[in-house]
Order: C-alpha cells, then structure tokens, then sequence
C-alpha cells in the first residue's frame, strides 16, 4: 500500500451496508465534511437519526454493482461476503477506490486511524492486521501531538507562505523555514511574535 492523501470534494462516497461498522465508517467521514450514499435494507437507528438531519443519503435496498459504478470511492461493510467479494472484484477492474472491511486483500484502500488537530494530520496503520491496535496508537499519540499543535502549525503554515513570497533566495528561505520549526515556538507563542517581528523586518512585505 502506498500512503496517499486525496482531496474527495464533490466527489460520490457510498457505503454498502448499514450496520454497526458502517456507521462508524460515516462518523469518520462526516469529521471531513462528507456526506456519503448508504445502500442497505436495513439500517442503525443512529444512520437513521443522521438521515432525518440530511447528512447522509439512504438507498434502502441490497447493494448492486449499478448502485456504486459512479462512485470514486465505495467501502464495503455488508454482511454478505460474496456481495462484498464480487463489488470489490468489479471495482478493481473498474479503477474505483475500494476498501474491504472483513478482507482487506481483496480491495485496494484501506482507511487508517486518523490524529487530527488543525492542519496536523497523522494517520496509523496495521495494514489490516488490527484496527484495535492501530486505533490505540493514535489514541497514545494524542497525549503527544495535543491542542498545541494547532496555533503552532498555523504558525508554520503562515510563515512558510511569507517566506515563499518575499524571499527568493532558497538558501535563504531554507535558512528561515529551519529556524521557524524550531519546538521553541511550539510551547511559546511570544516567540513566534518575536520570530515573525525579525523575519518581517529583515524581509518587508512589498
């Protein structure tokens, strides 16, 4: 597997089942804005709840390859194993993302463990051996990676587009871009006052 990070705006998600796995796999896309389509005949009362709030869309049927053919990503969670093996099977061949909840060998995505705090975002993976174990990892890098990060990459991320902008020089800029990393600014944000002080002066906006 190679880790990559897709931007899925506008893009059609769709879950086929709705049970307890499935809405787990909804609460994790309503966290990026997502409002995904859920093939089942059945669902969670919770997947109802967020059906009747408009946040999902329900197709209340058993899953068919027609149903998920337009999708760019399709996540299988039915309890109909050889549904489940021969949409995944149809997908590949179709070039859709595709993740396999029950045998992850036979899609070709997998959905990890996601940190998340502001533009800092660390996902853990056991490459399907453990979910459990990688959610405990990223619930171990919570205590580590805390709220601070948050002001301390908007910090980051606001220098690196002034240093970008108004310094053309790329020693330079790498000079400024090592120096503003510095964990100094990550637990004193009068630093970083004092940081953004010194690179203005010493590069004025035009």
């Amino acid at each position: 597997m190679f880790p990559v990070m897709i931007d899925v705006t506008n893009q059609k998600i769709v879950i086929a089942g709705g049970g307890p796995i499935a809405f787990h796999k909804v609460e994790n896309l309503l966290r990026f804005g997502i409002c995904a389509h859920i093939i089942s005949p059945d669902f969670h009362p919770e997947i109802e709840k967020l059906a009747a709030e408009q946040k999902v869309i329900l197709h209340r049927k058993k899953v068919e390859w027609d149903d998920v053919k337009d999708a760019f990503l399709i996540m299988l969670v039915t309890d109909d194993s050889e549904a489940n093996e021969r949409i995944a099977g149809l997908a590949k061949e179709h070039g859709k993302l595709v993740v396999h909840a029950e045998q992850t060998h036979l899609g070709n995505a997998q959905i990890p463990a996601v940190l998340i705090r502001g533009k800092l975002m660390i996902s853990v993976s056991t490459g399907g051996a453990s979910p459990t174990l990688s959610k405990e990892i990223r619930d171990q890098l919570e205590d580590q990676f805390d709220e601070r990060y948050e002001d301390y990459l908007d910090f980051l991320y606001d220098t690196r587009q002034y240093i970008k902008k108004y310094i053309d020089s790329r020693p330079e800029r790498r000079k400024w871009l090592k120096k503003a990393a510095n964990s100094l600014y990550l637990d004193h944000p009068e630093e970083r006052e004092r940081f953004t002080a010194e690179l203005t002066s010493a590069y004025p906006a035009l």
